[in-house]
């Protein structure tokens, strides 16, 4: 599978990298509703858990999902 580029403008964050790329290795989106019951940030040691509990999350728009990979710069 070709790599792809995550852009992103939080300049705060731990994987923030130059011309606004997402340097993460992996990224969970997943739904508002859901992302509510889990910590504020995951890390790739809990994607795996979360991805195999939570399964497939729809949803209506952009508007209701959650990027759950976001941690701040130290």
């Amino acid at each position: 599978m070709d790599q792809v580029t995550v852009r992103c403008t939080v300049d705060n964050c731990h994987y923030w990298g130059r011309g606004n790329v997402c340097d993460a290795r992996e990224i969970l989106v997943t739904s508002e509703q859901v992302a509510r019951k889990y910590p504020a940030n995951v890390d790739t040691q809990q994607l795996s858990a979360i991805l195999e509990e939570v399964g497939e999350t729809p949803t209506g728009s952009s508007e209701e999902t959650c990027c759950k990979t976001f941690r701040p710069k130290s």
